[in-house]
C-alpha cells in the first residue's frame, strides 16, 4: 500500500512540475523531466521507461534517446541484503562460497544488479541478484500501469499501438524477468546453439544460481548503452570510435546478422536487445547478456514468412504483400474457403488471396515508400513503418503469429538502436546478405508446417462473409468492390 501512495504522490508532484513548465517557472527540459519522473519512481517504472527508449512509435525521438540514460542509472542495494539472500537461496554467505566475492557491483538495473567474483579456481564470474521486495513493486506498479494506460489512451493517443496494448506486452515480459531460473535455461539453450565466432554468450553455473541468484561467466566488454550516451552528449562520434579499435559499421552489421541466425537456425532467440544487454568486445565481436526475455522460431508457415522477408529485402510489394497474407491470413483463408461448396477446386482461395494482395500491395508500397524516406533520415524507425502496415492490414482480419510478434519486436528494437550507431545502417541489405549465406533449402529441409486448415460450417462462413462485406462498405469501398466481384463469380451469397 506504501507503494501505491509513493507513486500516487510522484505524480501529483510531477503534475505540478508540468504546470510550473507550462507557465515558464519550470527550466528543465520534458524529456529530462520525463526520464526523472521514471527514476524516482524505479522499480518496474525504470523498465518501462527502458522499453520507451526503443520505441519511437511511442515517443519523439528526442524522448527515447533521453530515456536511453535509464539503461546505467539505477542505484544500488546494500550488501547487508545480498548477504540475507545468499543465504535464504544458497545457505551460505558470498564469502563462503566465493574465493573473492566484490561487495560494491559493477552493474545495477531495475531488478537487478551484478557483483564481480570468483570462483575457488580463481574463474571470474558475475552474480545477478534479484532486487528484495521487486515482486511485490512489480504487482502493485502493474496496477498503476493499467490506470495510467487508460488514461493515456483518453487523452494521449497513439495510432501505432493503444497503451493499453502497450501496457500489457510490457507487463508480459515484465514477469519472465523475474525468475532467474527461466533465465538460466535460455541463456545456455541459446549458448549452446550458438555458431557465430563474432558473438559471446556467458555460461552459466547451476549450482550456484536460483531463482533469485544467477551466477554466470563474467565478460569483459563496453556496453552499448555507454557509447549511446557518448554519441548522443558529442563525446564520441563514429571516427573517434573507429581509432579506438572500435568500427560501428561491423557491429551493426554483427548484432543483425545474429537476431536473423538465432530465429531461423534455432529454436529459441534473445528477443530483449536493448543498449545494456549488448557488450563490445576486441576485433568488433559482440557478447549478448541478459536473456530474461526470449522468444521461440515459428511454427507453422515457417517458408512463408522467409519468402516475405526476402520479397520484403527487395521491396518486391505484391510478393511481400502475398506471404505477409498467406502465414497471418488464416482467418481470411478459411472463411473464404468454407463459403466456397466444397465441390468447388480449392485453388480458387489461393486465387482470391493473389487477389486481396495485389490489392494490398499498392497501399502496402505507398507506406514503405513514404516510411523509407523517414527512416533515412532517422525521423521513424522499423516499428513505425510496420505498425503503419498492421493497422492498414486489419480489414483483411489479420492475425499475427506470436513468434513472429516478438521477433519483429526484436528486429525493430535492434534497427533503432543500430540507426543510433551508424547512421548509415539499413535493414533490407543485411536481410538479402543473411538469406544468401544461408539459403532457406539448406536448414528447413522438408520442416515447414502449414497451418492446420479448419473448415467451418458452410452457413456460418457465409455469415463471415456477410459480416466482412458490410464492414469494408464503410472502411474501404473499394475493396469491397473487389471482393464483391470475386464471391459474384462463384454465387456465394444472395443465392
Amino acid at each position: 500500500m506504501f507503494r501505491f501512495f509513493y507513486i500516487l504522490a510522484l505524480l501529483i508532484k510531477y503534475f505540478f512540475i508540468y504546470i510550473l513548465l507550462k507557465l515558464g517557472y519550470y527550466k528543465k527540459s520534458k524529456p529530462k523531466i520525463l526520464r526523472n519522473f521514471f527514476e524516482d519512481a524505479g522499480g518496474s517504472f525504470i523498465k518501462f521507461g527502458q522499453l520507451l527508449a526503443v520505441r519511437v512509435d511511442v515517443l519523439p525521438k528526442e524522448y527515447a534517446l533521453e530515456m536511453i540514460g535509464l539503461f546505467d542509472n539505477v542505484g544500488p542495494f546494500p550488501y547487508d541484503n545480498v548477504q540475507r539472500i545468499f543465504l535464504q537461496e544458497l545457505g551460505a554467505t558470498p564469502q563462503k562460497i566465493f574465493k573473492d566475492f566484490q561487495k560494491v557491483p559493477f552493474a545495477s538495473a531495475s531488478f537487478g544488479q551484478v557483483h564481480g567474483a570468483k570462483l575457488q579456481n580463481d574463474h571470474i564470474v558475475a552474480v545477478k541478484i534479484l532486487r528484495p521486495g521487486i515482486e511485490e513493486k512489480v504487482s502493485v506498479d502493474f496496477f498503476i500501469v493499467d490506470i495510467l494506460a487508460f488514461i493515456a489512451d483518453l487523452f494521449f493517443k497513439v495510432d501505432a499501438l493503444p497503451w493499453k496494448e502497450f501496457a500489457k506486452e510490457f507487463k508480459k515480459w515484465t514477469q519472465e524477468e523475474l525468475d532467474y531460473h527461466m533465465e538460466a535455461e535460455s541463456m545456455e539453450i541459446i549458448r549452446k546453439a550458438n555458431t557465430n565466432k563474432n558473438v559471446d554468450m556467458p555460461k552459466v553455473y547451476p549450482h550456484l544460481s536460483t531463482r533469485r541468484i544467477l551466477t554466470e561467466d563474467y565478460i569483459e566488454g563496453i556496453p552499448l548503452s555507454r557509447v549511446l550516451l557518448g554519441i548522443k552528449d558529442g563525446r564520441l562520434t563514429a571516427e573517434s570510435l573507429l581509432k579506438r579499435g572500435i568500427d560501428l559499421k561491423i557491429i551493426t552489421s554483427v548484432i543483425a546478422q545474429e537476431i536473423f541466425r538465432q530465429f531461423f537456425l534455432g529454436n529459441i532467440f534473445h528477443a530483449d536487445p536493448h543498449p545494456g544487454n549488448i557488450l563490445i568486445l576486441h576485433n568488433n565481436r559482440i557478447a549478448l547478456i541478459d536473456f530474461g526475455i526470449v522468444g521461440e522460431k515459428l511454427k507453422y508457415n515457417r517458408l512463408s514468412f522467409v519468402k516475405f522477408m526476402k520479397a520484403a529485402s527487395i521491396f518486391d510489394y505484391k510478393k511481400s504483400v502475398y506471404h505477409f497474407i498467406n502465414f497471418s491470413g488464416g482467418y481470411l483463408k478459411n472463411m473464404i474457403g468454407s463459403a466456397l461448396p466444397a465441390s468447388v477446386d480449392q485453388k480458387n482461395v489461393d486465387n482470391f488471396m493473389v487477389l486481396i494482395a495485389n490489392y494490398f500491395s499498392a497501399e502496402v508500397e505507398k507506406i514503405g515508400e513514404e516510411k523509407r524516406k523517414t527512416l533515412e533520415m532517422m525521423q521513424d524507425d522499423y516499428t513505425t513503418s510496420f505498425m503503419e502496415i498492421l493497422k492498414a492490414s486489419r480489414k483483411l482480419k489479420i492475425k499475427l503469429p506470436n513468434e513472429m510478434v516478438l521477433f519483429i519486436r526484436t528486429l525493430t528494437m535492434a534497427g533503432f538502436l543500430m540507426k543510433q550507431l551508424n547512421y548509415y545502417f539499413e535493414l533490407a541489405p543485411e536481410t538479402r546478405r543473411f538469406f544468401a549465406e544461408h539459403p532457406e533449402d539448406t536448414w528447413l529441409k522438408g520442416n515447414e508446417h502449414t497451418i492446420p486448415y479448419k473448415r467451418v460450417s458452410h452457413e456460418k462462413a457465409i455469415e463471415q462473409l456477410n459480416g466482412w462485406l458490410t464492414y469494408l462498405i464503410e472502411t474501404d469501398p473499394n475493396l469491397y468492390h473487389v471482393v464483391k466481384q470475386f464471391i459474384g463469380k462463384h454465387n456465394l451469397i444472395d443465392k
